[in-house]
């Protein structure tokens, strides 16, 4: 079944209804590069830089599997948006596809839309990183992956306090991550569970897949593995 017709929800169907934003340019069609189907939610991407494009998660017709929650449309561009640097960092390694969702993530409102139209695609991960002003929006990813429990949901934000990380850790598929250090510290931990050959996580359920993937982030980086295109996955 086409991805377009996997709506999770009636919200989700009237979004996919809606018209490209006029200014945004076109997302070209390419080949769907494989690997493990992970969300970025993030402010934007520019989809024009070759080396985020042919890592986009492709549908069967080659249409990338993305969506813009401000816009309402299959467009997520923004010249200068942060989704740039993320899935690029998250898919340096390889065996990793980014599905790209723009998103205010200071608006709870637009990242919940945005969680609804990823639960609808073939991402298993969704991955969220937050601004440390955004501190509203860890109680929606908290809410989300309890609606959705079949995905696993990384999320990182800048100085964690110790309740969050409480509330994180009780959560059976949710990892949080403090990126005080460095900004792209989720999209590097996802490079290093999935890239480098590791495949798939072992798991059907969100639960099963956080403790997979806690797991094999705590083990050692493949020797002579780098990263593929322009940013380095510690």
């Amino acid at each position: 079944m086409p991805w377009r017709e996997m709506g999770a929800s009636l919200a989700l169907l009237l979004l996919l209804g809606s018209p490209a934003h006029a200014d945004d340019p076109k997302l070209a069609p390419g080949r769907d590069p494989g690997g493990m189907a992970v969300a970025v939610l993030a402010d934007g991407f520019d989809y024009l830089q070759p080396d985020l494009a042919k890592v986009l998660a492709r549908d069967g017709e080659g249409e990338a599997i993305a969506w813009d929650a401000l816009d309402g449309d299959h467009r997520p561009f923004q010249g200068d948006g942060r989704g740039t640097d993320i899935g690029k960092a998250a898919a340096a390694r390889g065996g990793v596809r980014i599905v790209a969702v723009r998103v205010a993530t200071e608006d709870p409102a637009s990242l919940a839309k945005g969680i609804a139209f990823a639960a609808g695609t073939p991402a298993v991960v969704v991955l969220v990183a937050l601004d440390a002003s955004a501190r509203d929006a860890h109680k929606v990813v908290l809410l989300a992956a309890e609606r959705f429990k079949t995905q696993l949901f990384v999320m990182s934000l800048p100085g964690v306090t110790a309740d969050e990380k409480k509330r994180s850790e009780t959560s059976g598929n949710l990892v949080l991550i403090d990126a005080s250090g460095d900004a792209l510290l989720g999209a590097k931990a996802v490079a290093h569970v999935f890239g480098c050959n590791r495949g798939a996580l072992t798991g059907a359920t969100g639960t099963e897949l956080k403790a997979a993937f806690l797991e094999r982030v705590g083990e050692a980086p493949s020797a002579g593995c780098e990263p593929e295109g322009g940013v380095k996955a510690d």
